[in-house]
């Protein structure tokens, strides 16, 4: 498969808040990313895995053309994120679990369709897509209902559609069933896993901090610690250089041994 996403020695640094006395010296700053180089394949779906604070969600803004990295490289289908920014957002969609994304007073169907026009998509077209994802997310019928009167289920279904809405072929998943109960994490993950990756074949980029999350849907997958890639590889390869004695453990103490011995 061609590669759909490469990133080459990528770093990012936050500044860090200072005090008056510190005002006049030099501005001190925490890292983020440091030397990030990975290489997504059009087609899988590719998982990106952290604990908190090791620079997930700052990895899918600089895809997204929403940070500049401080240094190094991103190509998304052939397209630099610094230069060529206006291609590469015509080209993804995002999908997060924050709520506050929408206009809660506003049926579904208008916040949809001032998404929609906001990417520059006819009124023919956005009806057709928002009937036709509407359907297979199952909102058809809550479509003309504002959205405060949605279920956390039914928002992260509604991300799902706005990040979809123009059709885009990468799609950038941050953290999408963090808010979600069990099953309702488990559906996102299968229809995302069986419709958009397996039948249309798009590339979806999904951070997280779950690996049965991971496990479940990516082909394949790297893992972030102290803001580095400390691991590379299928989830079954991922598996096989976890530290003696730890794949007995739970997933999240697993997951620290992974990120910690690798």
């Amino acid at each position: 498969m061609p590669d759909a996403i490469v990133i080459r020695n990528v770093s990012k640094a936050y500044p860090i808040d200072q005090g008056l006395k510190q005002l006049f010296r030099r501005t001190q700053r925490r890292p983020a990313l440091e030397d990030v180089s990975l290489t997504m394949r059009a087609g899988e779906c590719y998982g990106v895995l952290g604990l908190n604070g090791a620079g997930k969600t700052t990895l899918l803004k600089i895809i997204s053309t929403l940070l500049v990295p401080d240094s190094g490289t991103v190509h998304v289908l052939g397209y630099d994120i610094a230069k060529q920014s206006a291609q590469v957002r015509r080209r993804i969609g995002i999908c997060s679990s924050d709520e506050r994304a929408y206009y809660m007073r506003l049926s579904a169907w208008d916040n949809m369709k001032f998404f929609g026009k906001l990417q520059g998509l006819s009124n023919a077209v956005l009806r057709k897509r928002i009937a036709e994802l509407g359907e297979w997310l199952g909102l058809s019928d809550r479509l003309h209902s504002t959205v405060r009167s949605y279920s956390t289920g039914m928002k992260q279904r509604l991300a799902l559609m706005r990040a979809m809405l123009a059709d885009p072929p990468v799609l950038l998943l941050d953290e999408p069933t963090k808010a979600l109960d069990p099953i309702a994490a488990v559906q996102f993950r299968q229809s995302v896993r069986d419709r958009l990756v397996v039948a249309e074949r798009k590339t979806v980029i999904l951070a997280t901090n779950q690996l049965d999350e991971a496990w479940s849907m990516c082909d394949r997958m790297a893992i972030l610690h102290e803001h580095r890639v400390s691991a590379v590889g299928t989830p079954l390869e991922i598996e096989a250089k976890a530290p003696a004695g730890t794949r007995e453990q739970p997933l999240f103490g697993y997951f620290r041994s992974v990120a910690g011995g690798l």
